[in-house]
């Protein structure tokens, strides 16, 4: 194969729209490597896999619980949204400081919210690292992933693809188009794509998220019932608690239930 070619395609009628991909770079700045990266990868796709890049990511704030509100501000709306039209995502990022960059965490937080009603939980998605060197990017990318997963998205494990030597990587021609001279990481791009387009083929990521979210009302109660009692004790009041908690996404009528269990209990022991 080289670098301008990919393995096989899908039989899937030429023009036919399988995916919907949502291509996130995690850098800012404008000559970044992993931008060029996704800039790189649609010749390497499926057939059928249609990718849009995101390039609101500047605009979003950091996060900050007051700001999280209803209806969410305009810059975390679109982002929100572009998530949960997209049918799976592909994330190109840095290693910062060994891990993940603060503006793809940021974004990642604004996304996972509401509580339990985020638009990131329940895709495909895969991550890729464009580095300079080769001693770089695993830890980030694992970072990543971890993050992502704990969110409730299947991510795509192996293979891993970090594209080392980026600026010999990384070539842009006259017209501007960016081409991935890595032949080993072009087959390994090429196999971690047909394998999302199958994730979402195969909803996979849906399905296990609502494998989750019937349980969620249990889920919710492992995690936040023993705040309730720990703040009753130490005097909270309930529109206090009440608060806390419809804060963090969590229906009132449970948070009231909660309240009167956790009293009852306390006074009858």
């Amino acid at each position: 194969m080289t670098a301008a070619s990919a393995p096989d395609r899908r039989l899937i009628p030429k023009g036919h729209v399988m995916s919907r991909i949502l291509a996130i770079s995690g850098s800012l700045r404008r000559d970044s490597f992993n931008t060029r990266l996704l800039q790189a990868i649609e010749p390497l796709a499926p057939e059928g896999m249609e990718f849009e890049t995101y390039d609101g990511l500047a605009e979003v704030p950091l996060f900050n619980e007051d700001l999280d509100t209803d209806p969410a501000l305009p810059a975390v709306a679109r982002w929100r949204e572009a998530i949960r039209r997209a049918d799976g995502l592909v994330i190109a990022t840095p290693e910062y400081n060994h891990s993940v960059p603060g503006v793809l965490k940021n974004a990642i937080d604004w996304a996972s919210r509401p509580h339990g009603r985020g638009t990131l939980t329940g895709k495909g998605i895969c991550v890729l690292v464009a580095t300079l060197g080769r001693l770089k990017g695993f830890r980030g990318l694992s970072d990543t992933s971890r993050i992502l997963a704990e969110l409730g998205n299947l991510v795509i494990a192996e293979p891993e693809v970090v594209v080392s030597s980026a600026p010999s990587a990384l070539i842009t021609g006259p017209d501007g188009a960016v081409r991935l001279t890595d032949e080993t990481a072009a087959t390994l791009i090429t196999i971690q794509l047909e394998a999302l387009a199958d994730v979402v083929k195969t909803q996979a990521a849906t399905s296990a998220r609502e494998a989750v979210a019937r349980n969620q009302l249990l889920l919710d109660r492992l995690q936040f019932y023993p705040y309730v009692v720990r703040a009753l004790a130490d005097g909270a009041t309930d529109p206090a608690v009440m608060e806390r908690l419809t804060a963090a996404g969590l229906a009132p009528h449970t948070v009231t239930e909660w309240l009167a269990e956790a009293r009852g209990a306390g006074r009858s022991a």
